[in-house]
């Protein structure tokens, strides 16, 4: 096949060598295997063959890029492992680096074959270095590109992201994981772009880049005018016992309950800490096989439920509260709507059985409303007329999980 980029360079003074660095269009299946043996570059002396894989003259993350090495200025009558401590070496490499993110930079001006290299090939090694290489961030970040909420099918970097900033916007607005139709999402993709990070590497990617917000993250600062802050203050007024009874209901599943300034068309959604892990994070390191548990019970993400005062759902649930804040559907309520924000959240829900359950009872045949007073526009009306007494563990089918 065609290459997608070549470059042939040397470097003359105290230290001389050629090389010759070419971009394939696809990359091998095995990347990132543990056992992989690296044989995309070899090294030559005076002409004469001496490795195919060299752990020292290339980083991992640019494992991807082939090329041929021609040096005069080491020795041939030493080991190979003398070899791969030599401070020439190291300098070989580090022009080795530059050389490849200016090739890569390169094939950048050229939209549509990047388009294919950033997205069937090699997107995961950039960051990869982004996260590993710290004296390559500033070039490595230059060459990210995302989906957003208004590129539509088209990639943007981030560049372009900052050069199309609203004046009142100081950050970048980003969402890790499934971002389908996410309630994170609903304000500001109409008044902000914010970029899509689906895959997993990007939650360690973020974590070295400045000026990116989180918008699944507590503290999300939205520009405001005057009439906007006035009728959130006075949502907050409005709703704090409420938002009060739904913790002390929830106690320890959450760390408080809020009036969120986000949410348009859902009921609520589930936040973390500022310093936290995300839920997408949490998912990921579950997943791995060797995690450390200790660090798990130490970043677990804390939940922050915010509420969203103008949906029927909660404006339903307030004038429950309003009239029997003792009432057991209140409370029962509640816990569902708990139980269902985890699962669009992103989160797990841990007791699957017992949330089935809950929905089995709703459903079941003669326990709903009528047909004709179920609307798509009160979703609330889907919720039972009764609820099992309190004291009844098996025919309670809203019981709280731990």
């Amino acid at each position: 096949e065609d290459l997608l980029a070549v470059k042939h360079f040397s470097v003359e003074g105290q230290l001389e060598f050629g090389a010759l660095l070419f971009i394939p269009h696809w990359g091998p299946f095995d990347f990132f295997e543990n056992k992989k043996n690296n044989k995309n570059s070899m090294f030559i002396i005076y002409i004469v063959f001496i490795m195919d894989s060299c752990d020292e003259l290339i980083p991992e993350y640019l494992n991807f890029i082939c090329g041929v090495i021609d040096s005069k200025d080491l020795p041939l009558n030493i080991s190979r492992e003398m070899l791969q401590q030599s401070k020439i070496l190291k300098v070989i490499c580090k022009n080795i680096v530059k050389k490849c993110l200016e090739l890569c930079s390169l094939l950048a001006e050229d939209k549509e074959n990047y388009k294919n290299y950033k997205k069937e090939a090699f997107s995961n090694n950039l960051k990869l270095g982004l996260h590993e290489d710290s004296t390559s961030r500033g070039c490595l970040s230059e060459l990210l590109h995302y989906h957003t909420s208004q590129s539509g099918s088209e990639m943007t970097s981030l560049s372009e992201y900052v050069f199309h900033l609203k004046k009142t916007q100081k950050s970048i607005y980003y969402i890790t994981g499934e971002v389908a139709n996410s309630a994170f999402v609903e304000r500001l993709k109409w008044g902000f772009e914010v970029v899509y990070m689906k895959e997993p590497i990007d939650e360690y990617c973020v974590q070295q880049l400045k000026s990116l917000v989180s918008i699944t993250k507590e503290g999300l600062a939205l520009p405001e005018d005057e009439e906007e802050k006035k009728k959130m203050e006075e949502s907050k007024a409005k709703f704090e016992n409420f938002c009060k009874l739904m913790k002390a209901i929830l106690d320890k599943k959450v760390e408080k309950a809020t009036v969120s300034n986000s949410l348009v068309s859902s009921p609520c959604c589930i936040v973390t800490s500022t310093y936290g892990w995300t839920a997408n994070m949490e998912c990921i390191r579950k997943a791995q096989t060797l995690r450390d548990n200790f660090i798990m019970g130490y970043m677990m993400p804390k939940k922050h439920l915010e509420i969203n005062p103008d949906q029927p759902i909660v404006e339903t649930l307030h004038q429950k509260v309003e009239a029997d804040k003792n009432d057991k559907a209140v409370k029962d309520l509640v816990v569902l709507l708990f139980k269902t924000v985890l699962l669009s959240s992103d989160f797990s829900l841990g007791d699957h059985q017992t949330y089935s359950n809950c929905i089995y009872c709703m459903i079941q045949p003669g326990r709903g409303t009528d047909e004709d007073e179920v609307t798509a526009e009160e979703p609330s009306a889907a919720v039972p007329d009764e609820i099992p007494p309190e004291g009844d563990e098996d025919a309670s089918c809203m019981e709280e999980v731990d």
